[in-house]
């Protein structure tokens, strides 16, 4: 398969099914919107409010201006979560309605939102927090000769290290050296590629944390940093204190990711037949690949790549222009949308 980046989403999507990270992330093709993510978006957009609220005091400002939603907003309405929630909630209902968001998921929204701010006596709510960035976006290259990769296509070579890209839902600042990540989630506290669920200890190794350190490392190598996760449906706050030793461990596995993916010759599906539950309400590509076809765009594709190989089949069915350029970050809808 073609890699020349990871992010969190495409490695969790690679443990999922290898199949699917390659329709995905080599020929763009776009998977189906859930309404319980979605949710979450929602949720994550009004924490960040509260936290852009908290940036702009600190910058002497007196207005919040969220470019994703056009909206300008007072710090009296930055603490209004009923308000946060409606704006939040009409903006990514509009862009998605085919999901039929209801009423009653506009209040289950809410109560998250209430949720996360009343926990601990308001210990994770941004605006009791020193934020020093909501919604940071990271994108740089690993320079190391083991990352560099090289793709012929037939009009044209891509080549380059491969990229750490990713999005930080807040940064919290304790003194001049020591920072916190923080990132919210609204889902349950378990891996969706295996079942388990993700303890303290699992947490200690979780590549999406280690990923989150090693960025922020190589962007700030003279911070120290801690990485927490709140979950705010299950089980609350978990914290990570990683060293030097945390730092070589994530950037081997990010090595050992890369070279998975750049060796893979014919993905592997989860269910070759789609017969899978999570095939069948986790994933679109289980649909025929066109009205009154057997096969799925997953088996599809599989034979496709059997018969014509990895190279031929992105150039024919995907995009090279987004195979290094995936996304603008974060949970956007610009992101979504693309």
């Amino acid at each position: 398969m073609i890699v020349c980046y990871h992010r969190s989403s495409s490695l969790g999507t690679l443990e999922f099914c290898q199949q699917k990270y390659f329709l995905q992330y080599n020929l763009s093709f776009k998977d189906k919107q859930n309404k319980k993510a979605l949710m979450g978006t929602i949720t994550h957009k009004v924490m960040q409010t509260l936290g852009d609220k908290k940036v702009a005091m600190n910058k002497g400002l007196d207005l919040v201006e969220d470019e994703e939603t056009g909206k300008t907003l007072t710090f009296e309405e930055c603490d209004d979560l009923k308000l946060l929630n409606d704006i939040a909630f009409d903006y990514y209902s509009d862009a998605f309605p085919e999901l039929d968001m209801t009423d009653a998921d506009r209040r289950k929204c809410l109560s998250w939102a209430e949720k996360a701010v009343a926990y601990r006596d308001g210990m994770l709510d941004p605006r009791n927090q020193d934020v020093e960035a909501t919604e940071l976006f990271f994108d740089f290259e690993i320079k190391k000769p083991w990352a560099k990769y090289k793709y012929e296509f037939e009009d044209q070579t891509v080549e380059g290290y491969l990229s750490i890209k990713g999005t930080v839902d807040l940064i919290l600042k304790h003194d001049d050296n020591y920072y916190e990540i923080l990132d919210y989630k609204t889902g349950k506290r378990i891996n969706w590629a295996t079942g388990e669920e993700k303890t303290h200890e699992k947490l200690q190794g979780d590549t999406q944390l280690l990923l989150y350190y090693y960025a922020l490392k190589n962007m700030y190598p003279e911070r120290e940093f801690s990485v927490s996760i709140y979950y705010i449906n299950s089980g609350g706050l978990f914290s990570m204190v990683f060293d030097e030793d945390d730092y070589n461990k994530a950037e081997n596995i990010l090595r050992k990711k890369f070279e998975q993916i750049r060796d893979t010759e014919q993905p592997k599906l989860l269910s070759e037949q789609n017969k899978h539950w999570k095939c069948q309400k986790l994933c679109k590509f289980s649909q025929p690949y066109k009205e009154g076809a057997e096969k799925s765009v997953c088996q599809y594709i599989r034979d496709q790549i059997k018969s014509r190989g990895i190279v031929d089949v992105v150039e024919k069915f995907g995009k090279i222009e987004k195979i290094t350029t995936y996304g603008d970050g974060g949970g956007r809808l610009a992101d979504k949308k693309k």
